[in-house]
Order: C-alpha cells, then sequence, then structure tokens
C-alpha cells in the first residue's frame, strides 16, 4: 500500500482513533499524522511498514472486534468480571508485535 492522505485517514477513522491517538501509538508527533492526512508529506519506509502492521492487525481482528466489543472478547478468554482500559491497550500492543 502506498499510504496516501486518504489511506491514513480511512485507516484511523476505521480504528475510531483521533490523530492523536495515532501518533500516540506510533510514538510520533502529532504535527507528522497532520502532515500525512494533508498529504504535505507521505511517510517514510518505517512508517509505511508500521501502518501496514496496524491495518492487518485491524483486518485480521475485524470480525471478532464487530461481533463484541474488544474488552468484551478479553474478558470472556481471561475468565474476568471486570477489565482495566490498560488491559484492552496492552492487548492490542501485544497483537501488533506479533
Amino acid at each position: 500500500m502506498n499510504w496516501t492522505a486518504h489511506e491514513i485517514k480511512q485507516l484511523r477513522y476505521r480504528l475510531g482513533w483521533s490523530q492523536a491517538e495515532l501518533a500516540r501509538f506510533m510514538k510520533l508527533e502529532l504535527a507528522k499524522i497532520s502532515a500525512w492526512e494533508l498529504g504535505a508529506s507521505p511517510p517514510d519506509e518505517q512508517y509505511r511498514s508500521m501502518l501496514a502492521k496496524i491495518y492487518n492487525q485491524a483486518e485480521s481482528n475485524a470480525e471478532r472486534i464487530q461481533r463484541r466489543p474488544i474488552a468484551e472478547v478479553i474478558m470472556k478468554d481471561r475468565k474476568l468480571s471486570q477489565i482495566h482500559d490498560f488491559d484492552v491497550i496492552d492487548s492490542i500492543q501485544i497483537e501488533e508485535s506479533k
């Protein structure tokens, strides 16, 4: 994928993330994400690769996430009655690193 401004914005929308959330997840400044989405500068290879991993993770989990919110999936898998936000974030980051 070339990761045009439109494709980056669509990925972010699909995830339900703000530009700030995507920047934080990718460990970038907000201005970098904004520049990508405005078409002012394309992401370099390192970040195109990272965007591809995020996209692939979203695709592989799309059906599961659409059926039930991720927190419910984690609670069921771990046999928990409640879950903290950090557990959801950690789970997404663990999957992303695979």
